[in-house]
């Protein structure tokens, strides 16, 4: 009798073990209006991998993740405009409403980033002026992209569902040790979204005293890192940069608990009765991060 209940147990134990929980920020949009689609519910959400089913646990719109708002900075004479914006942006970030947890860095040839992931206002804009007091040692030339990137995901300590990097600048990368080929395995591995905003980087220069404009190559892969991790990229900004962080939906994932890695997924959206959306189109990240990847406990 005992060897049977100890049976059971196994079974039942195997059983519950099969399937975990693992976590995605999607952002739908309405492809003829391109607004985004509010007041969808989980049932709203139909994924796979391959053939398989991935039941859709929950989708909450109104999520409060983390954000590590990271500024390429210039230090020369003529790169005052991103100076000016630099300090825009600062303010933006010290003043942003209470409860939002942001972190504050800034790179060029070296990378500043604060030590904590601040949602009170009063600590937070103390911690961004201490980022801009260090960043007097940068000199704003030779600027490393992709390495800066690296350190900006490792400052998030164990990855939480939704972290996200918002990466502003002119996204030049002339110094980096790391390629976009090392951050995709980052990122994809901790689930975390990059959102790119690119201010192009405009240096007068002067040649048999004709002044010509001379623009520099944005890292080509700042792109495909915004794309494969479910996060957008664009041309300077409105104004309102932070909104988007926490825009779209947090979605519950149920996956296999033998995956080891992470796979490739496909999201659909299904309208009110049912059918798909074909008029709709998903932000999403190419893979889905394995259960272990994330602190699921920390869910915003």
């Amino acid at each position: 009798m005992r060897a049977l209940c100890i049976f059971i147990f196994f079974i039942a134990s195997s059983l519950f073990a099969q399937n975990c929980s693992t976590y995605a920020v999607v952002d739908p949009f309405d492809s003829k209006t391109t607004l985004g689609i509010d007041g969808l519910k989980a049932s709203n959400f139909e994924a796979k991998a391959g053939s398989a089913s991935l039941p859709i646990v929950s989708a909450t719109q109104n999520f409060n993740s983390r954000v590590l708002v990271l500024l390429q900075i210039g230090a020369s004479p003529e790169q005052e405009g991103m100076q000016k914006e630099a300090r825009r942006i600062a303010d933006v970030v010290r003043d942003a409403p209470f409860g939002r947890p942001i972190a504050f860095g800034v790179f060029a040839e070296m990378t500043f980033i604060s030590r904590e992931f601040l949602a009170d206002p009063k600590k937070r804009a103390a911690a961004v002026n201490e980022v801009l007091a260090q960043a007097a040692q940068l000199r704003g030339k030779d600027s490393a992209v992709y390495d800066s990137l690296h350190e900006a995901l490792a400052a998030f300590g164990p990855h939480q569902p939704g972290d996200a990097i918002l990466l502003m600048g002119t996204g030049v990368d002339y110094s980096s040790k790391r390629n976009p080929s090392d951050l995709q395995k980052e990122f994809l591995a901790s689930g975390t979204r990059l959102m790119v905003v690119i201010e192009p980087d405009v240096t007068p220069m002067v040649a048999n005293t004709v002044e010509k404009i001379h623009i520099r190559p944005v890292a080509p892969g700042l792109k495909f890192l915004s794309g494969i991790s479910g996060g957008a990229y664009r041309y300077r900004d409105s104004g309102f940069f932070l909104d988007f962080i926490w825009s779209g939906y947090l979605l519950e994932v149920q996956i296999p608990a033998t995956w080891d890695k992470p796979k490739e997924w496909q999201l659909r959206l299904k309208d009110s009765s049912g059918k798909m959306n074909k008029n709709s189109f998903v932000f999403a990240p190419l893979k889905l991060a394995p259960c272990g990847s994330l602190s699921a406990s920390k869910v915003p």
